[in-house]
């Protein structure tokens, strides 16, 4: 995959187009508008899980076609419940969250492609290529983790006559605790990687955990 010598450009032409395999909302930084948790947190009486919202495409007749990606199994526990287990240290449990929220976007945004173009889907793959974290509560047992990350895309259709469609530094932030995953996308061309939007507030709930 080659890239243009200007990124912000190319970002900046782009951001309207993100939204065609998302699936789910995006937002423009404003985070000055939203004050910040109490407890940093997200109550579990918030949400209910048959509020989970994400893409889920039917299996195509096609044996040649793309298959949807299952989402993957949640991390091992977080927040309380993380206590019961002392050989895990709250660094492997951040890298297994980032590990998690990593495939978790490349299912949801497999699958949201998959919804829109179905059997016509010839091509995707989704690279990371940057993350940053934010545990919240007391460590070394953290009561939850954020994960911003940056990746690549490539898309392709058969009806494409030019080929697959590339995307660069697609921005998304994902809460996770022991009840919730809440997922924001980033719209527009970030300086650097950052928590925001912030999903605990304007985020979409994607996993819930009973």
């Amino acid at each position: 995959m080659h890239r243009p010598r200007s990124r912000r450009a190319l970002l900046t032409s782009a951001a309207a187009t993100v939204a065609v395999a998302t699936g789910g909302f995006e937002y423009a930084s404003n985070a000055t508008d939203t004050p910040p948790l109490e407890s940093g947190t997200v109550s579990p009486d918030w949400y209910e899980c048959s509020s989970v919202t994400r893409p889920e495409p039917t299996a195509p007749a096609d044996d040649d076609a793309l298959a949807p990606e299952p989402y993957p199994a949640p991390p091992s526990a977080i927040g309380p419940a993380a206590a019961h287990n002392r050989t895990t240290g709250s660094t492997s449990m951040v890298d297994r969250t980032v590990a998690y929220v990593t495939e978790f976007e490349r299912a949801y945004r497999r699958n949201a492609f998959l919804a829109q173009y179905g059997v016509t889907t010839r091509t995707f793959e989704l690279r990371r290529t940057d993350y940053r974290t934010r545990t919240l509560g007391s460590s070394p047992d953290p009561n939850a983790i954020m994960v911003a990350i940056l990746y690549d895309l490539r898309m392709g259709t058969r009806q494409s006559a030019t080929g697959p469609r590339d995307q660069w530094d697609v921005h998304t932030v994902y809460y996770v605790d022991e009840h919730v995953v809440l997922r924001a996308l980033y719209n527009g061309v970030a300086d650097e990687l950052q928590f925001e939007p912030d999903p605990r507030t304007q985020g979409d709930l994607v996993a819930c955990f009973d």
